[in-house]
């Protein structure tokens, strides 16, 4: 096994625990001022719990679910070496922003919750990135106006960049439940960025992203140059070849020695905004600085679905709302169409048309709380998905521009998500990012990190079409301190007892919400292993554009032909819908999967 983590780290022992993987590194709630929520108990269920029995669990002690083997080891170290869930997510977290760091890191952000059995209390965090001061609403529209910037300048080079809140989040969960140091917690992810991993084909493919975005839009060349030669060892890499960096292990060693202020003070966020402004960015030190988390009360629906409560994130996280009304909206469409089995075309339909109910509610009415009003609790009340419920054809597909919907919405994208769960029954949803592949492509030479692309998930044109040919949203354009819109989900779902029943979350972009609720529905009402509940092919529908996504599935004519018949219109082509981790918990102990959709793999003990 690994060395104790409050033992210096042996390089040897960690070459030795992680060799088998195939992907080894090459190396010889009281928090302060937030409050967590307490959890009250369900009522007794309405229909049937499980549909089949629970199938046997792997793990009695501890699970992690990350979305790359790695990081999945290291968590269950943490674990095994006597540390707790959150010590865990931490270790994970930032094992994933050097072996994912196409995906998020410590130039992004995030969403946390976290759950404990024992004392029946929630709690969550927001480390969303924040726009930067320098920007107003129509940003982008005079950047563009006035030649100030190459299109798309919200997404690519220094214009793209938010403030971000990685960091800040590692150390305010440490500070609300870690117990083992943040020195020992970050060592594991220092030693593979500095002796290095083997990428593998998911990685591969974030490459030839990054290949493609180069060639389409040469000007990104300049500003790409450092994370295409370190990242991407400028496009040469093999799934033999080492990727190390050596600075980004500074970063971490730095952060657990000296803390959080390593972040905000000195070398570290004058490095990061000189990177950003070299590229025309408006990140500056001291919006590093001055940049703090926040801990808002999580959403506790309590008999949401089959009897249990669902924990998850308020605004501005829209996955977390839109999970909850589908799922209240499932259990009453399931129940009155006789609880038919989930993968038949009658469930699927049922499922599709709860979708665009939501997702137009999403795109009417969500924004980030603190600069729009956010009609929480109407969105939440109880009666809501019966109403909704009531508006389902179950034979036919109802067209989703008669629905109350609003303006579109920015398609955000790439994310990690970890689920992590403890012997004391402590659980741990934590959702990351730095929006799509590689961010913003700007990288810092001296910190090794990449930076964010969030301002993209703002709504950067107001008033212009977008790739579908709709208006997007204008309570989601970017202000100073505002936090964008996100689909980010991470989901926690709680039995009639307070005892924790499973954890959820996904990468994906709005496809995060639908792969969730669906990987839930999975293990809640078929009663499918996680693993099971993970691969099963998906649907998702965000009710504009007025079309199926589908991933591919054995029986893909039958679906096909049922769901046209139906009035469905689907995709041309079947692709992915979005990538979960997720853990099935039981009285007896844990059982962890991740999505093979991205090469991840769970571990336990």
């Amino acid at each position: 096994m690994l060395p104790r983590l409050d033992q210096p780290l042996d390089r040897r022992a960690l070459l030795g625990r992680l060799l088998p993987l195939g992907i080894a590194p090459m190396v010889l709630l009281a928090g302060r001022g937030c409050a967590p929520t307490s959890v009250g108990r369900s009522p007794a269920d309405t229909g049937p719990r499980r549909a089949t029995p629970p199938p046997p669990v792997p793990f009695r002690n501890g699970a992690v679910a990350a979305d790359h083997p790695i990081a999945s080891e290291v968590g269950v170290e943490v674990l095994r070496d006597g540390g707790n869930a959150i010590d865990a997510a931490i270790a994970v977290n930032a094992m994933l922003g050097v072996v994912r760091p196409y995906s998020c890191g410590l130039g992004g952000g995030g969403f946390l919750v976290v759950y404990r059995e024992r004392t029946g209390r929630a709690w969550a965090m927001n480390a969303r990135e924040t726009a930067p001061p320098g920007v107003w609403e129509s940003y982008y529209t005079d950047l563009r106006s006035s030649g100030g910037a190459p299109d798309p300048a919200s997404r690519y080079g220094g214009h793209a960049i938010a403030v971000p809140g990685t960091a800040s989040g590692l150390f305010r969960a440490h500070r609300h439940g870690g117990s083992l140091p943040m020195s020992r917690l970050l060592a594991p992810a220092a030693t593979v960025a500095r002796e290095g991993f083997h990428p593998d084909g998911n990685y591969l493919a974030a490459v030839e992203t990054v290949r493609r975005i180069r060639t389409e839009h040469p000007w990104t060349r300049t500003v790409s140059r450092w994370t295409w030669e370190q990242w991407c060892g400028s496009g040469a890499l093999t799934r033999a070849s080492r990727v190390e960096n050596p600075a980004l292990a500074g970063t971490l060693e730095r952060l657990g020695r000296a803390g959080i202020e390593a972040w905000r003070r000195g070398a570290i966020p004058r490095s990061l905004s000189a990177a950003a402004r070299a590229s025309g960015g408006k990140l500056t030190a001291r919006a590093i600085a001055d940049y703090r988390t926040t801990c808002p009360d999580p959403l506790v629906l309590e008999d949401r679905f089959l009897g249990e409560t669902i924990i998850t994130m308020p605004p501005p996280s829209s996955g977390g709302i839109a999970i909850a009304q589908v799922l209240a909206m499932q259990e009453r469409l399931l129940q009155e169409a006789g609880w038919p089995g989930l993968d038949t075309p009658e469930a699927t339909h049922l499922l599709v048309e709860s979708m665009k109910h939501a997702f137009a509610m999403r795109a009417r009415h969500l924004a980030d709380p603190e600069f729009a009003p956010v009609p929480v609790e109407a969105l939440v009340e109880p009666g809501l998905p019966t109403r909704l419920a009531a508006e389902v054809d179950p034979d036919r597909a109802r067209p989703a521009g008669e629905l109350d919907g609003g303006l579109q919405l920015p398609e955000d994208e790439g994310t990690s998500h970890l689920c992590v769960i403890d012997r004391e029954r402590t659980a741990v949803a934590w959702t990351s990012t730095i929006n799509s592949t590689f961010g913003s492509l700007v990288g810092d030479p001296e910190t090794g990190i990449v930076l964010n692309n969030e301002m993209d998930d703002f709504t950067t044109i107001e008033g212009e079409r977008n790739l579908y040919g709709l208006e997007q949203s204008g309570s989601n354009l970017p202000v100073p301190g505002k936090r964008p819109l996100s689909s980010m989900s991470p989901t926690i779902l709680v039995g009639r007892d307070g005892e924790v029943t499973a954890i959820a979350g996904a990468s994906g972009g709005p496809r995060i919400i639908s792969a969730t609720l669906q990987v839930l529905m999975g293990l809640r009402y078929a009663g499918l292993d996680a693993g099971a509940a993970i691969a099963r092919p998906r649907v998702h529908h965000q009710w504009m554009p007025d079309s199926v996504r589908h991933e591919t599935r054995d029986d893909a004519a039958g679906f096909g032909e049922a769901m046209r018949a139906r009035g469905h219109r689907l995709d041309d082509t079947p692709r992915s819908v979005a990538v979960v981790q997720a853990i099935r918990v039981e009285p007896e102990g844990f059982d962890p999967a991740s999505d093979p959709r991205k090469e991840g793999r769970a571990a336990g003990f």
